[in-house]
Order: C-alpha cells, then structure tokens, then sequence
C-alpha cells in the first residue's frame, strides 16, 4: 500500500485485512511514518518512505495507490513499469495521456488495473441497477445526483493539497464529481455533453478551486441529468441519486435507513376503471437491504479492493477499469472547461 493518510487506512486497508487468506499485506509506503509504523508491525511487513524502492521489491506483486491526486499518473505509471498489478484511488489520472500509458503498459506486462470507484460496489446502487436493468421504470428521461458534506476539517489545515489546483486538479467537478459521472453513465448511458456552473464559498480555504458545483448533463439516449456537488454541506457526507423514467422513479438516499425506493406502473391497467386509486396499479418498493449510514462508503471500498484481488488471483477483468477511470477524469475537465467559459461543452 502507497500512501495511508486517508481513505487507504479507514477504507481500503480493513479490506485487505478481512482476507488474509487471499492478500498479505507485505510493505507499507508513506512519506510520514506515523501513518504506516502501527499497520507494518501488526502485520510484519516492511516499510517505505520512498516509492521507488517499494516498486524495485521483487516480492511484491500488485500495488495499491492511495495518495493525492497530482501524484496518481507518477506512482502509477511507475507501478505499471515495474509490472505490478495497479489499484489506484480516483481520480485515475489528471492528465489524459499519462493514463493511456499506463492502461497500455499495464496491458503489454499481463498485470492487473483498477481505478477504486467505490461507486460500483455500493449494494444500494447495484440494486438499483438491477431495477433499471429489468426496465422496471421504463426508459430514463432524467437523473440527478448529490454528493456532499463538509471539508472544514481537512481545510483546517494550510498544508492539505485537497484546496490547491496543483495537488488536486479542480475542486468538487474533480474531486467529488467522478462519482457522479461514473454512477450516471453506468446508470444511464454514455454522456455527450456538460455545462457547469461553480462558487467558492470558502475562499480563506480553498482559494483557487470551486467548493460547490453544479453540472447539467446530455445522455446520447435523449435524457437529461444533473450533478450538485458541495464541500460545505453542515451535514452528514452523503449522497442521492434520483432517477425519473417513462414508466416509474427510483431514488437512493444514503442517509435512510432504507435507502431505495422504487415507483413503478409497468402492471399497471390500460384500463382506467381497474385502477385501485388515482395513481392506478402501481408496485412501491423499498428494498431491504444490508445498509449503514455511516458505512457503506467504507464498506465499498472494503468491497471493492477485495474484488481486485479476486480478479488478481482467479483471473477475472476488474469491474472498473483503467479506461473507466480515465473516462471520469475526462468529463470532469470538460465540466471544469465549462465552467471557465460558460458554454456547453461536448463529452
């Protein structure tokens, strides 16, 4: 594991840590050692400051990369080229090129890669998929997301790269907007063209990238969609998505404690003197499912890097991959684009 400060120990480390009999934990790279020492003595695995030494392990076979977004498209080309198996965090990379590098590198050494979009492994939403799968709300006409919560804690602190366009490549339309982009295009299609509008209301913070956004979306199937993204929501961090079909609705909320809900007339009558009441013969749904408010987005994470070991060690093609990762990164830019010159922008 490259880098433990943040999501890598809270979210992607207890996932490696549930299947001990699948994955060991052997080497431990931060630039701070306070953030590996407790993890490398629990599990007797060595420790990095450097990387580059980590990579030259000949012991080591796959790599997980949890640092700040400036550093993705170097320490992940870098894996690729020392053939190890790549999961690296979003965004994939910033710069478009460098990760048809390393999606190509990765492919010409037989190796492994996976950009972590826990999106893709929350149950809320692969039940909601499945829904949408079965045409259980005919076709989409329009979808919204919100993804939110507040980052006064991190921005507290002047050295955080989370506020700085250098370090992280754009604010909440980078950051937080990858999410989004990759849910609606697994949801509902590819997206063709964005128009985003921005602020900064932490200015003393954030200084150079936005922490609030709102990006409207064009589908190649005709519907229409919309993301607002906010890092200064005095609220649990969350997220909604809202999906508004041709013959019903399905909405996730992750703060309920049931967080799908689906409205469907698919059975109902043509007839309208059997229908039951003004809405007619209609199906609501609320899935029982295993869901925490406070944990499914670790839970996620646990999910997701437990599935590239999978993949890793019986073969199989990662459910994102390096293409999907570069594809988020890509509408995000268009958004940022957007943003600058407010216009709409093909995606």
């Amino acid at each position: 594991m490259i880098g433990l400060g943040g999501v890598g120990s809270w979210g992607h480390l207890p996932g490696y840590e549930e299947i001990p009999d699948q994955a060991q934990l052997v080497a431990f790279c931060d630039v701070n050692p306070g953030a590996i020492n407790e993890a490398a003595t629990k599990h007797g695995a060595k420790t990095y400051s450097d990387y580059k030494q980590l990579l030259a392990d000949p012991g080591i076979d796959m790599v997980d990369i949890c640092l700040p977004h400036f550093l993705h498209a170097e320490v992940a080309l870098a894996a690729a080229r020392a053939k190890k198996h790549v999961l690296c965090e979003k965004p994939f990379c910033l710069d478009l090129k460098v990760a048809d590098e390393i999606i190509q590198t990765t492919k010409d050494n037989g190796k492994k890669l996976m950009v972590a979009e826990n999106t893709r492994f929350v149950k809320a939403y692969e039940v909601a998929k499945s829904f949408l799968d079965r045409k259980s709300i005919g076709d989409v006409c329009l979808a919204r997301t919100y993804l939110g919560g507040s980052e006064m804690i991190r921005l507290s602190d002047p050295d955080n790269w989370i506020g700085k366009k250098t370090k992280a490549g754009g604010g909440v339309l980078m950051d937080s907007g990858v999410h989004s982009y990759y849910l609606l295009e697994w949801m509902v299609g590819r997206i063709n063209s964005v128009f985003a509008s921005t602020s900064i209301f932490m200015k003393d913070l954030y200084g150079d990238v936005e922490d609030n956004a709102v990006v409207n979306f064009r589908f190649d199937g005709g519907a229409l969609g919309v993301s607002s993204l906010s890092n200064t929501t005095e609220a649990p961090w969350t997220e909604r998505l809202e999906m508004y079909g041709t013959k019903g609705s399905i909405i996730v909320d992750m703060l309920a404690e049931r967080p799908i809900q689906i409205y469907s007339t698919v059975n109902r009558s043509d007839d309208m003197s059997e229908w039951w009441s003004w809405y007619g013969d209609v199906s609501w749904q609320e899935p029982l499912i295993m869901h925490s408010a406070l944990d499914w987005k670790a839970a996620s994470m646990r999910k997701e890097v437990q599935h590239f070991v999978s993949c890793v060690n019986e073969g199989g093609d990662p459910l994102v991959s390096g293409s999907d990762g570069k594809r988020n990164v890509e509408i995000a830019l268009k958004a940022l684009e957007s943003a600058k010159t407010g216009d709409w922008v093909k995606a």
